[in-house]
């Protein structure tokens, strides 16, 4: 999910020097990647595949393919897991150094998830906003059974793995920076939405929404007899949170993707329920400029390893 959860699996050797970044997006029928590199004295995509399969022991070759019809000789690979593949618990920050943390999550977060302690895997990041004086860590697992095709996809195609990550992060730095509150509501097909509020290029808050996996395959009049409110409350009981119990300033703006024909009159809908700028969701991220919304999230995370690598060196 984030970086430094690779470097506990340490048979995996990061090299140096890679002038082609690939991100690489795992959903629930298909695998969408791109290839940014630098040229022109700025980073570009330059190609783009996605390769579709039908079950789960199909997703190994569908990685291998997909990375490997890109043709690049040596490139780092960025993989974006689908959130049914991992779990987001939030609990107390222990009184230990970062290191220490680390090592105690698989027993810490045990009965908070339910994925068996001896096959997690996970990470955490710092909450910026303490709760009743308490400061707070969102842990982010995996179980490692189901993460190790994926990881031997890419070992057995022409790239690296460098980065895993999540969508709440690629979705963050989708975003322009703003020192405002703003909610993001998000939807892959099949899945159930999900609520995150990021200020400052910092994810403050994330919730994943149940009993709304149908909400964009429906009909404006059939999203009228009810399960808009119903989403409509829920938002506003996530809204509640952060601004009441949280005792954080008013949002700015209420942001939505969903993989819907009918979003525009979702957004106009929902505009009668909230005082806040409601819109569809607004990217800023230059190198998205221009292309296929379906290739963002990928584009996003190839940028996550070049930001925090080597942009500074081109």
């Amino acid at each position: 999910m984030i970086k430094n959860l690779l470097s506990r699996l340490p048979f995996l050797n990061k090299g140096k020097g890679y002038t082609n970044y690939i991100g690489l997006v795992v959903q629930l029928d298909k695998v969408i990647a791109v290839n940014l590199e630098f040229k022109q004295e700025q980073w570009l995509m330059v190609a783009d595949k996605t390769v579709s399969y039908t079950n789960d022991s199909q997703l190994s070759e569908s990685i291998t393919q997909c990375i490997d019809e890109l043709d690049v000789e040596y490139a780092q690979v960025a993989i974006v897991l689908p959130s049914h593949l991992y779990q987001i618990v939030q609990m107390d920050k222990p009184n230990l150094s970062v290191e220490e943390i680390k090592q105690s999550l698989p027993w810490t977060v045990k009965d908070l998830v339910t994925i068996p302690a001896e096959s997690i895997i996970a990470d955490f990041i710092e909450n910026p906003i303490q709760q009743a004086g308490q400061e707070k860590i969102s842990v982010f697992a995996a179980n490692k059974t189901l993460l190790m095709p994926i990881i031997n996809a890419v070992h057995k195609s022409k790239a690296e793995l460098e980065l895993i990550t999540c969508e709440e992060f690629v979705l963050t730095n989708l975003l322009e920076v703003d020192t405002s509150a703003h909610l993001i509501v998000y939807q892959d097909a099949g899945l159930e939405p999900s609520i995150q509020i990021v200020r400052d290029g910092c994810l403050l808050f994330s919730r994943r929404l149940r009993g709304f996996s149908r909400l964009p395959t429906m009909s404006v009049e059939d999203l009228s007899m009810g399960l808009l409110d119903s989403f409509s409350l829920e938002l506003q009981r996530s809204i509640d949170f952060f601004e009441s119990q949280l005792k954080q300033p008013p949002l700015k703006s209420l942001q939505l993707y969903l993989p819907s024909d009918h979003l525009d009159q979702i957004v106009e809908q929902l505009k009668v329920h909230f005082p806040v700028k409601v819109t569809t969701l607004q990217r800023h991220l230059a190198c998205c400029a221009g292309q296929d919304e379906s290739l963002h999230f990928a584009i996003s995370a190839a940028m996550e390893m070049i930001g925090g690598e080597n942009e500074a060196t081109h």
